[in-house]
């Protein structure tokens, strides 16, 4: 139905894997099918018109989550493995941020995008997040302004594979007794794969280690995560249906107890 609304779910967790199923398993009771793409006619290289089960969700993420995130956890279910984490890792990196820009446009390898790309150019957004959150560490307050973006509306406004990452916020929370910055950090999706999410979550979490949050030294006490589209899409259902049911009964998930 066209008028049908998108059902939204809030996760609490302290479990990284046991948050993955969740929201997963609210995909697979509750999301609604929808269709996505673009009209054929008006642009015949549009490649992505397929139906997909929809839901909107925020997941939160404290505790030992944390911990699991940062170390790579993944759930038994998620359909990516180590190798594939490291591949998919390298790509949030510097060096192949500059392999990529190397790339002619028709290389095969050039993906349309890459995050870390979108981060650094035109403007070095993760150099600004660095500064500031070292500017409030000196002064001792917090800000709503430390955020970096990347959607490019001139590129944007009618790409056909826009970024589905697009924004991260970190709210610097003070210090502890040991000299250890805290701070919550909170991400929006504008799409989102619940195939691709932990492997996401893991890979964007080390860069911002890597280029912000380590240098000031600090740690993570929070991670908020919206996703303004989270789904499956109809071909993966069968794998959904089973990754949602693993070690559970009814509403219980023993994944990670």
């Amino acid at each position: 139905m066209m008028n049908e609304l998108t059902p939204v779910n809030v996760i609490n967790e302290t479990s990284f894997l046991r948050a993955w199923q969740k929201a997963a398993a609210f995909i697979d009771e509750d999301g609604i099918f929808r269709e996505i793409g673009g009209p054929k006619e008006a642009n015949p290289e549009i490649v992505e018109r397929k139906k997909i089960r929809d839901t909107c969700q925020m997941i939160i993420l404290t505790g030992k989550a944390i911990a699991q995130m940062e170390n790579g956890q993944m759930h038994p279910k998620f359909p990516f493995g180590p190798k594939q984490l490291e591949e998919y890792c390298n790509q949030l990196t510097p060096d192949y941020v500059k392999y990529w820009r190397g790339l002619s446009l028709e290389d095969k390898h050039r993906f349309r995008y890459l995050y870390r790309e979108r981060l650094m150019f035109p403007y070095d957004q993760l150099a600004a997040l660095k500064k500031n959150l070292a500017e409030q560490i000196a002064d001792r307050l917090s800000s709503n302004r430390t955020q970096a973006i990347t959607w490019r509306p001139a590129e944007d406004a009618f790409n056909d594979e826009p970024p589905c990452f697009q924004r991260v916020q970190i709210i610097y929370l003070g210090q502890d007794d040991e000299g250890v910055g805290w701070v919550d950090l909170r991400w929006d999706w504008r799409s989102r794969d619940i195939n691709a999410q932990q492997s996401n979550k893991i890979c964007l979490t080390r860069m911002i280690y890597h280029a912000v949050l380590t240098p000031n030294n600090c740690r993570i006490k929070r991670d908020v995560d919206c996703s303004a589209s989270l789904h499956c899409y109809e071909d993966r259902l069968n794998d959904l249906h089973e990754a949602a049911w693993f070690q559970r009964s009814g509403n219980e998930f023993f994944i990670d107890a």
